[in-house]
């Protein structure tokens, strides 16, 4: 099992019950990191949406290009 302590915005100090957890340890922190930025974005995309009544999507136009 993996816990986390974030303590401040360059420091975290992560937890592991098995010495052995190092490839887990990294992928939990590249996760950590990916789903940050990925909720960010989201969130500024969903405040920031301009919705176009009169579109229609169309994939003909995606095969065009």
């Amino acid at each position: 099992m993996l816990e986390a302590i974030t303590l401040d915005r360059k420091t975290m100090i992560i937890r592991s019950d098995v010495e052995t957890d190092f490839s887990e340890i990294i992928n939990f922190v590249v996760k950590k990191d990916k789903n940050h930025d990925i909720n960010s974005f989201l969130t500024f995309a969903a405040k920031n949406r301009k919705i176009d009544d009169g579109f229609k999507f169309s994939r003909e136009e995606c095969y065009d290009r």
